[in-house]
């Protein structure tokens, strides 16, 4: 393939692959607007709300698992085309159910069509040559975007209800379909793979330990983000204060975004971690009991922040095992997979009138789980890494 059709080795394309990356999972992001106007408008229940929820993510995780037997084979541009299409007819009819069982099936396809979307951006990004610069990027936008999402909300959903959300994906699906025209066609193989390297035996234990870590970490995310909308609600804060928190914490996932970028690995992996976690509990248990509008800034705005940050050197760890790329779709689908989990975990958990308190003790113990692991991988490919070269 000529070197001018992988992402790399245009600007606009790993551009152009940054700008199309958040659409995928857009829905799950802006879920706690999304699972509240479900409670709100159609009368659903915390339960049902974090079913929908749930089946969306998992519709998600399959699109990813099926994308690595294709991701290499079929035409991105097309690939993109379709699922576009697809994203933007299902949310439109999503905006015309208002009947539980019908809309979990919808959602469920939507998962599917947005996660082959990310599927291919994923890849394109992974494909660069800094990918961790191309990431950092990547989720710097999907800040930005998800931020306007966010501040859009309230009055969209206030004005037409929650289907006014699945609207604005679908518009969001339909304005990205023009770019793809400039969109690259297929990625690179890695050089190492490409020499025929052997992935080292000893290091796809660690990845696939990876994996599971990564699924307990967005169920640690998503249980709680699903349902911070609620907890806000149920701390007496106004609608316009817990959507103005929101997308300001959309700011402070662009700030983590691009923390991390500039970081990289100059503070080793050890230290970044230890502060994700840290950090993330402190925010949860900041709302956890009585609280006002400033706990529940720094609370979303350090969650989110800290989110983004984790995501980043959490990938960087198995990026760096994984010589062939063969799991970075892979990798994705257990991002998906936990964001999944995590809102029907959650929502289990929720007692009667409204009390989520249960619900921050979990992710807070989550996210420790998550974070021995990841430290535990860190270390034990390091030894690895100094045997083979001593």
């Amino acid at each position: 393939m000529p070197a001018s059709h992988a992402p790399d080795a245009r600007s606009s394309g790993m551009l152009l692959s940054c700008l199309l990356y958040p659409v995928g999972p857009a829905a799950l992001i802006l879920m706690p607007m999304i699972v509240g106007g479900l409670i709100d408008s159609y009368g659903f229940s915390e339960q049902q709300a974090g079913n929908i929820a749930a089946l969306e993510g998992l519709g998600l995780v399959f699109a990813s698992i099926l994308a690595a037997a294709w991701i290499r084979r079929a035409s991105w541009v097309k690939a993109l085309a379709v699922s576009f299409a697809a994203y933007a007819a299902l949310n439109i009819l999503s905006a015309n159910i208002q009947d539980y069982l019908p809309l979990l099936v919808l959602r469920c396809l939507t998962g599917l069509a947005g996660g082959s979307v990310f599927a291919v951006t994923v890849a394109a990004l992974g494909d660069d040559r800094e990918p961790d610069r191309a990431f950092g990027l990547a989720q710097a936008v999907q800040g930005v975007m998800m931020l306007g999402g966010f501040l859009a909300a309230p009055w969209l959903v206030q004005r037409w209800g929650v289907s006014a959300m699945y609207y604005m994906l679908a518009g969001a699906s339909l304005l990205m379909m023009p770019t793809l025209s400039r969109f690259p066609s297929a990625g690179r193989v890695r050089a190492a793979a490409a020499a025929g390297d052997a992935q080292p035996t000893s290091h796809t234990g660690l990845i696939w330990m990876g994996l599971i870590a990564s699924v307990v970490f967005f169920v640690n995310v998503f249980g709680f983000w699903a349902f911070v909308e609620r907890v806000g609600q149920a701390g007496g804060l106004p609608a316009q204060t817990i959507a103005l928190a929101l997308g300001a914490s959309q700011v402070m996932a662009i700030v983590g975004a691009l923390a991390a970028a500039w970081a990289s690995d100059r503070y080793g992996r050890y230290l970044p971690l230890l502060i994700v976690f840290v950090g993330q509990a402190a925010a949860l248990f900041a709302v956890l009991g009585d609280f006002g509008a400033a706990a529940f800034f720094v609370s979303t705005g350090l969650f989110q922040a800290l989110f983004i940050v984790g995501v980043s050197y959490q990938m960087g760890a198995i990026a760096k095992l994984d010589i062939h790329g063969r799991y970075l779709v892979t990798m994705t689908a257990a991002q998906g997979l936990g964001g999944a989990l995590g809102p029907a975990l959650a929502a289990t958990l929720i007692l009667e009138g409204g009390d989520y308190s249960r619900i921050m003790p979990m992710a807070a113990l989550l996210c420790l789980f998550s974070t021995l692991m990841f430290l535990f991988i860190v270390w034990r490919s390091a030894k690895i890494d100094a045997r083979a070269m001593g």
